[in-house]
Parts: structure tokens; C-alpha cells; sequence
């Protein structure tokens, strides 16, 4: 599995693009930046597009991915989110005033489909994906992502829940990396709290359980993004963008 960063970052600023992760080349999570970062070509070899949610910062450059995969020599896109991410993203984006409708762009159910994310684990061009319930804005969803015996979790924007927790030690040493937001430094974390994200101090209780896996944190706000590293517990990892794993 090769995971490319190509924005990770809670806001956009000079030297910081907002979260788009690319999976083997073709499984894109959010739609923050990989426009501004990819050529058409490697746009167009994307074949899914997986959204947490709906806040900007993991949509605003999903028209532009569609129009290099739609309209270029792509061969269509799958689009999944959650029920309440895909009505918001129809209404609100979408619309006729932002940007053209779907249907208007004769893209809605042909070479770009969109799926409401399954209860159970699907499968994307030899991986396996599943959407776990975040807590953050309704709708808000993690994503547990595998390749055989390989799995990654990437926990989107989210606030302390046990249950996101549970579910990476439960995969043991099956579990390669854990990206997971710290949106904002410990001395914020009322902050935090109040809008559904989390602080370095708080992932910093649960790494005992974590021991046999990688933690990264991600999703940082530049503004905070020294005190936020400088909170960073021994045993966790941050990134920045641009960086490249392979598994």
C-alpha cells in the first residue's frame, strides 16, 4: 500500500494544503488539495473519492478533481460519504449557484457515481474500506483502509470517542499506521472539545494500547502547527504533507 500525503493540514495557509490522501493512486480521502497538487494525469487515475465529511477543508477542490477525472481522459469516479455528507455536499456545493448541479453537468449516475457508505466493509481496486462513525458534525465519518493483512485508519476530524480508540487496538498488530487529528495544542482543549477535534494530550492517553502500531498525527492547524508538535507525546508522529509511506 502506498499512502501519499498530499495535503494533511486543519486550515489552508502558505506551505499548508488541506487534507487529500492518495492510496495506491487511485483512493483519494477528501478532496482538499489534490487539484493543486496533482498533474490532470495522476487526477485522472483517481477512481474513488472518500469523504469524512462535509466541512470545507475536505471538499473545496472536489469540482475541480471532477473535472480533470470527468472530462479528461479518466475512465469515471465513485464518490462515498456518508448519507448526510453527500445531501450536504448536493445542496450546498453542487447547487446551481457555487458550482453546476450534477445533473447539469450530466455527471450524476454515469461517469460519476455516488454511493452512500455501506454498513459493512466494500472493496476498491484491491482494497477494502469500511466508514466508522466519527464524532463530529452529523454525518462525520473515520475510514479503516486494507490491503490484506494491512490496515490503516485515518479518523478524519473527530473528538475523543473510545470508540475509534477500541477499534485500532483491537487490530493489533494488523493495524501499520493510525493517522488521527490533533487539531489544536493542549492548552486549547476546551477549544477542542467544543468543536469536535482533538489534542495531542488527549491521543497521548491512549498510545499504551497502541504500542505495536504507527501514530501519526495530522489535520494540524498551521497556525498552531509549532505548538501543536511541540506537544506531540514521545511515541507519536506528525506529518506536515508531501510525505510518502509504503507498506
Amino acid at each position: 500500500m502506498k499512502i501519499e500525503i498530499l495535503g494533511c493540514s486543519g486550515a489552508a495557509a502558505k506551505g499548508f494544503n488541506t487534507t487529500s490522501i492518495l492510496i495506491n493512486g487511485e483512493v483519494l480521502v477528501d478532496a482538499g488539495s489534490a487539484a493543486s497538487v496533482l498533474g490532470n494525469k495522476r487526477l485522472s487515475g483517481i477512481r474513488h473519492i472518500l469523504l469524512t465529511h462535509s466541512h470545507i477543508d475536505h471538499i473545496k477542490e472536489l469540482p475541480f478533481i471532477l473535472d480533470a477525472v470527468c472530462f479528461g481522459k479518466g475512465k469515471g469516479i465513485d464518490i462515498w460519504g456518508s448519507g448526510v455528507t453527500l445531501s450536504a455536499i448536493k445542496k450546498h456545493l453542487f447547487n446551481g449557484i457555487l458550482w453546476p448541479k450534477l445533473k447539469q453537468l450530466e455527471l450524476d449516475g454515469s461517469i460519476c457515481r455516488i454511493h452512500t457508505l455501506p454498513a459493512d466493509t466494500f472493496k476498491l481496486n484491491g482494497l477494502c474500506a469500511k466508514g466508522v462513525k466519527a464524532e463530529h458534525i452529523s454525518g462525520a465519518r473515520s475510514f479503516v483502509i486494507s490491503e490484506g493483512d494491512k490496515h490503516v485508519i485515518f479518523s478524519g476530524d473527530t473528538a475523543y470517542t473510545p470508540r475509534l480508540f477500541n477499534l485500532a487496538a483491537s487490530l493489533s498488530t494488523r493495524l501499520k499506521m493510525f493517522f488521527v487529528e490533533a487539531s489544536f495544542p493542549d492548552k486549547m482543549h476546551e477549544v477542542a472539545r467544543l468543536t469536535g477535534h482533538l489534542t495531542p494530550a488527549v491521543i497521548g492517553r491512549e498510545l499504551y494500547r497502541l504500542k505495536k502500531s504507527r501514530v501519526i498525527a495530522y489535520h494540524i492547524k498551521p497556525r498552531y502547527f509549532k505548538e501543536v508538535t511541540r506537544d506531540i507525546p514521545e511515541g507519536m508522529e506528525y506529518i506536515r504533507g508531501g510525505e510518502v509511506f509504503n507498506l
